[in-house]
């Protein structure tokens, strides 16, 4: 796969991003040398080993889903700052 300008352009726009041109060509090297890298993984002969969904090859152990009595009284005294019983938090607006 070749990564042009104009690829790195598209993923720019998918990411949301702008990038300076000294960046683009930076992109597009680092880019080239990660699907090199691919190559030479598809050479690694992994016949014979199993496929794994996660790092942890045991299952979770699931539990109980109820309801437990909490004390946030212990978590309040270690707040920095309260109004009214609550933590006040700055607001987050989306652009």
């Amino acid at each position: 796969m070749q990564i042009t300008d104009e690829l790195v352009e598209h993923l720019e726009t998918l990411a949301k991003l702008r990038l300076k041109d000294n960046e683009i060509e930076r992109i597009k090297k680092d880019m080239t040398d990660i699907l090199e890298y691919m190559k030479l993984l598809d050479e690694v002969d992994v016949s014979g080993y199993q496929a794994m969904t996660g790092p942890v090859e045991s299952p979770l152990e699931l539990r109980e889903d109820r309801a437990t009595k909490f004390d946030a009284s212990k978590i309040l005294k270690e707040a920095p700052k309260l109004e009214n019983n609550l933590i006040p938090v700055s607001s987050i607006h989306a652009k």
